[in-house]
């Protein structure tokens, strides 16, 4: 039957009817393997992982946020993660709930496989009115300028089936397909689904470099893919649709192949960079702020690029007012950078921040 993008989409079941062998990749799967391992290592080489986590998890929340239409940036979002969430604007919100999302997905490896535990719940961090339910009805994915319907996913009462094929596919012992290859196949699978109403784009992403830690292509989920589909967002859904019309698995796998190497590169690149500042400031602040000096503080730094005296006090354990005399220390050295918002007096770890926003 013709593909018609008004009418639900009857969606396979995985695996691919067509055939997908490791060697059609050749050298781009054993380059997007070597890049995530060479990432996995550095991750490896910090001596807390919240060094990385925190502000690595924030940048690609911003990105795969901005591929929604969901508009802010880092040094946005770092500076209001500091304020009640009643103060916050709505697209901050937003970002900082797929943070949540990605740290609470990425908790539950732990205890579960990826299942729909682990997605519903994702899904109601991200969208707290929503409940973490699939949804009940139809709906359809629209060109946003010209409102121009592109796919109907399948109907809702197909999802529950759909899922648990999902499911049986992602945690299969099979290793004819590279787990890499299997969690491109399982992305366009999830996203072809659409089982929310809402969500559905940042769930899958999230779901996919989960994926990628529960196969042990990583250890932590902090690959800036959100970055290389930012960049390529045309291509990134065409190549979804032509999985869809066409069955071309193959360009798709390509693409995101493609990507896996690009931001493989980039974040280990980022990581490098954070860890050299870190370094630096650590002896920096041993050196010439020795009153005042603990390996918490540098870290506290680095896992909070922007500070309040506030928070510094619940990091570190000690009086607002001492902390706040820390930072105004650290300030004055140019160390960080301090600045009034409304009531909030802050301080920013500008030459991180510069990292995070170049990446």
């Amino acid at each position: 039957m013709l593909f018609d993008a008004s009418y639900p989409y009857a969606l396979p079941a995985l695996p691919p009817a067509v055939k997908i062998s490791n060697t059609d990749f050749g050298d781009l799967l054993i380059k997007a393997r070597v890049g995530l391992a060479e990432l996995k290592g550095a991750c490896g080489q910090l001596p807390n992982p919240l060094l990385l986590i925190s502000p690595a998890v924030i940048r690609e929340s911003v990105a795969s946020s901005n591929i929604e239409n969901i508009n802010t940036t880092v040094a946005e979002v770092l500076q209001w993660q500091l304020f009640p969430e009643s103060e916050r604007r709505q697209p901050d919100k937003e970002v900082l709930r797929y943070r949540e999302a990605l740290i609470w997905g990425y908790g539950q490896l732990d205890r579960y496989p990826l299942s729909s535990r682990i997605i519903t719940g994702i899904q109601s961090s991200l969208i707290p009115d929503g409940s973490g339910a699939f949804r009940r009805e139809q709906n359809s994915i629209a060109n946003n300028r010209t409102r121009e319907i592109r796919y109907t996913p399948p109907p809702a009462n197909e999802i529950p089936r759909l899922i648990s094929n999902w499911e049986r596919f992602v945690n299969a012992d099979d290793e004819s397909i590279d787990p890499l290859i299997r969690a491109i196949i399982a992305h366009y699978q999830f996203e072809a689904i659409h089982p929310f109403r809402d969500g559905n784009g940042r769930t899958g992403r999230i779901l996919l470099v989960l994926q990628l830690v529960q196969s042990k292509l990583l250890s932590l989920p902090v690959l800036y893919l959100s970055g290389y589909i930012n960049r390529h967002r045309s291509d990134y859904y065409d190549r979804l649709l032509a999985v869809t019309i066409d069955e071309d698995w193959h360009g798709y796998i390509q693409y995101m192949l493609e990507g896996i190497c690009d931001q493989a590169s980039v974040t280990q690149k980022t990581f490098e960079e954070i860890l050299a500042l870190y370094r630096e400031y650590r002896e920096r602040l041993r050196k010439d702020h020795a009153k005042i000096y603990s390996t918490e503080l540098a870290e506290a730094l680095f896992t909070y690029p922007v500070l309040s005296p506030t928070r510094l006090a619940e990091v570190l354990h000690k009086h607002y007012i001492t902390t706040g005399r820390y930072l105004n220390q650290l300030s004055d050295a140019g160390i960080l950078t301090a600045a009034v918002v409304g009531k909030y007096h802050l301080f920013a770890n500008h030459r991180l921040i510069k990292i995070l926003e170049q990446g």
